[in-house]
This record gives structure tokens, sequence and C-alpha cells, in this order.
């Protein structure tokens, strides 16, 4: 055996304990899940039905495939942007191009197939992606922006900052149940509760919280004086519910990304902003040309960590959900919890399991490739 042979075979040796650990603990329950999503299986292994499972839960194979062609589509003409600006193409011809390629990808997409699986699936299945859409959509912007600016004070001018690390970090050690317990409570739709005396300090009428079912937009509208409203509002705004979930979770991560930022503020060389200061850069542009791209690589990873952390979160929309507005709060994680333990079906559950799995990996995938562009990781 040769010196290369034996290197690669001592490399290999020590990588399969951390192999084994990956598949018996990663690997394994997918393929698991996949297994048991082919199956009738209600407390006990019952028939193999082959793909019935994801047949009910996604809708008309035909409709799937022009979902995934219009996909494909898009993303051609996203790359084909990308190419044509990168050979330096005139702006006119390359928009025509694109878009050329786009308007026919967002048709198959959304009419051919959308439309369709809205129609033919399982509407628990597309109400829990549109709620946890919302959540995704009202969580991460406001988190990540409060986090940023919160970290970059606290990097710049403010005293007792170990102090301020530890405060911003408790709501995050909190125990889950203790806190959504609290914000329960908190938000409850008894005149006296704190969002309601908050709520009344402005003069507003008492709200229901996290038992409203309306949107925002619509509960917006209403206090304006407007009571009719397009029905479509309440399918593209969140519930007064869900917001009131948001702003819990908003509570919860922020003083997280703080801390994480903060450390990543911390590993910029001083060097950078002093040469900024005697070239005469103010505090934006610092902090746009210097602060923002050194920084973010963290931003990324966490970016990354809360669009997977959204669409697997359980604990606390489980405690805070109430029966007034269920459905408004449901994301895919309690749908397919409730198809076990309520409806004690668990090979459709797998099935619902798995197909989030596959939207939070091509999610993920995208993200990566698209954002992962734009982060700066030094020379």
């Amino acid at each position: 055996m040769n010196t290369r042979s034996r290197e690669q075979l001592i490399a290999w040796g020590f990588l399969s304990p951390a192999l084994v650990i990956l598949i018996a603990f990663g690997l394994f329950p997918i393929g698991y899940a996949f297994y048991v999503s082919l199956h009738k299986w209600q407390i006990k292994q019952g028939a193999l039905i082959g793909l019935d499972h994801y047949r009910r839960t996604l809708g008309d194979p035909q409709n799937l495939l022009f979902f995934i062609a219009g996909l494909v589509l898009v993303w051609a003409a996203y790359r084909l942007r990308a190419t044509l600006r990168g050979r330096g193409q005139p702006r006119l011809q390359s928009h025509i191009a694109w878009v050329a390629v786009l308007l026919p990808g967002l048709w198959v997409l959304f009419d051919l197939g959308l439309s369709g699986l809205l129609a033919t699936g399982d509407p628990a299945l597309y109400n829990g992606f549109k709620v946890t859409f919302f959540y995704a959509a009202g969580t991460i912007p406001f988190q990540l922006s409060l986090a940023t600016g919160l970290a970059y004070l606290l990097f710049k001018s403010m005293r007792a900052k170990g102090t301020f690390r530890v405060l911003f970090f408790l709501p995050y050690v909190t125990p889950v149940i203790a806190s959504a317990v609290v914000f329960r409570t908190i938000f409850s739709p008894h005149p006296s509760s704190l969002a309601n005396r908050f709520w009344g300090f402005f003069g507003m009428e008492d709200q229901r919280w996290l038992y409203e079912s309306k949107s925002v937009a619509v509960l917006i509208l209403q206090a304006a004086g407007v009571e009719t409203h397009p029905g479509w509002l309440d399918d593209i705004f969140p519930s007064l519910a869900l917001t009131s979930i948001i702003l819990y979770n908003i509570w919860v991560y922020v003083g997280y990304d703080t801390v994480i930022l903060l450390a990543g503020l911390s590993a910029i060389p001083r060097h950078y902003y002093e040469a900024a200061e005697m070239d005469g850069a103010n505090g934006w542009q610092v902090f746009r040309h210097i602060t923002l791209p050194l920084v973010s690589p963290t931003l990324f990873f966490l970016s990354m960590v809360a669009v997977i952390g959204t669409f697997k979160a359980f604990n606390h929309i489980y405690i805070m959900r109430t029966p007034g507005a269920r459905d408004t709060v449901d994301v895919l994680s309690i749908a397919i919890f409730d198809q076990v333990f309520e409806f004690h079906d668990a090979g459709y559950a797998s099935a619902m399991a798995f197909v989030l799995f596959i939207a939070i990996l091509a999610l993920t995938l995208v993200q990566n490739r698209v954002l992962g562009k734009r982060v700066f990781y030094g020379d």
C-alpha cells in the first residue's frame, strides 16, 4: 500500500464515526419517513399504497409537472439574465431575452401549475405553506434589521456592552413554554390584558389578538371606517393572531441575532475604519461600504438559520394558537402534528413531512445560490 492510499484510509477512518452518526440520526429518519409515507399507517403499519398519499397531498400530478416546469423556466430566466449581464450585452436586448423566458415561465407556474394544485390538493397543506410564508416574511426581515441596528449601536458607542449582551440573550434562553404562556396572557382579548391596555392608551378599541382571524389589513380598514373590503385581503395579509405570534418570535430571536452579529462586527479589523475616517467618510458611508460587506457572512448565516427555523416552527405556535384563529396560524408543522395525534394517520403525516423537507431543502439551495453570491468573504 502506497503512502497516498494509506493517508486516504486514515482520513476515512477518522471520518467514519461522523458518517455513522450522520446516517443513523440524519439520513435514516428521512428514509424511514418516506417508507412510512408509502403505507396506510394508522397506529400500526398497514397496506402498501405507493404514492397515493402524495397525490392526495399535492394534487393532480399533471399540475405538479406544470408547476415544476414553471420553476425551471423562471430559474432559466434568472440564469439567462446573469449570463447576458456578464457578457456585456446591450441592456434592452438582454431585458427582452430574459423577460421572454420569464413571462411564459410565470404563466406555466401559476396558471397551469399552482392554480391546479390548489384546486386538487389538500387545503391543509397549502394553507400551511401560506401561513408559513406569512410567518417567515413577517419575522425574518424585521428580526435581522432590528438585530443589525442594535448590534451596530452596541459595537460603536454604547457602554456596558457585556450587560446588554446578557439582557438581549435572555429571551432566547428562556424556556419556550414559559415565555409563550406569558405572551398568550399579554395578547389576551380581555380588556385588562397588557396589549389592550397599551392599545387603549392611544385611544384604540380593544382587540381580540390571538383570537382574531381577520387580517391586519382588514382591521386597519375597519378602524378607518371602511366596512366593505375585498375578500382577497384576508388571503394576502396575515391575521392579527399570526401577527401577535410574529411579534413573539421577533422578541425571542432578535437578541440571539444581535449577539451573533456583535461577534461578527468585533472581528472586523479596526484599520478599515481608521482609513475611512482619514478619507472623510461619514457614518452611513462607513456602514454601507465597510461594515455591511464585512458582516455579510454573519447576516447570510443568520438568514439561512431563520428561514429554516420558521419552516420548522412548532412549540410556541402550538401554545399560542386558539380555536377561533387556528386556520390562520397553523403552519405546516402544526398541520403535520394534527394528522398524527388528531387524525391518527401517520402515513399521510409522513408524506406531508417529506414534502416539507423537500421544500426546505430546495429553498435553502436557492437561497444559498442567489444570496450566497452577495456575501463578501474577503480576498
